[in-house]
């Protein structure tokens, strides 16, 4: 099984067993964090995020992982992806906006409020 498949699978022994024995495979998926929310899935986000992916990583359209959740209110994985160390300042090209701002346009008020306070 491919690593990409594991991970779009949200298979968490494989996932955990391929990092093992490649830790390698965190330099080189360095997006992984930020496509799966793209895609929003969110178990596989989290089971990324503490086998130590980076969550700063951004996909083809430049948004952050920390974009996508805020976008849909995962209020829960937005936490979690500060907590590792997300650039909540963070702007995507397309409308130069932070995380906040997709949440604000999405209308996801508490994910908003929570962005908010960072600053």
């Amino acid at each position: 099984m491919e690593f990409e498949e594991a991970v779009e699978g949200a298979d968490e022994g494989v996932m955990r067993a391929m990092v093992a024995a490649d830790p390698g495979l965190r330099d080189r998926y360095g997006d992984l964090v930020a496509r799966m929310a793209e895609g929003r899935n969110w178990s596989s986000v989290r089971v990324l995020v503490d086998l130590g992916f980076g969550v700063n990583g951004v996909t083809a359209a430049g948004a952050t992982a920390l974009h996508y959740a805020a976008s849909v209110g995962e209020l829960s994985i937005a936490r979690l992806l500060v907590e590792h160390g997300a650039d909540h300042t963070a702007r995507e090209p397309g409308f130069n906006a932070q995380p906040a701002g997709w949440a604000q346009y999405f209308k996801k008020q508490e994910t908003q409020k929570y962005l908010e306070s960072l600053a």
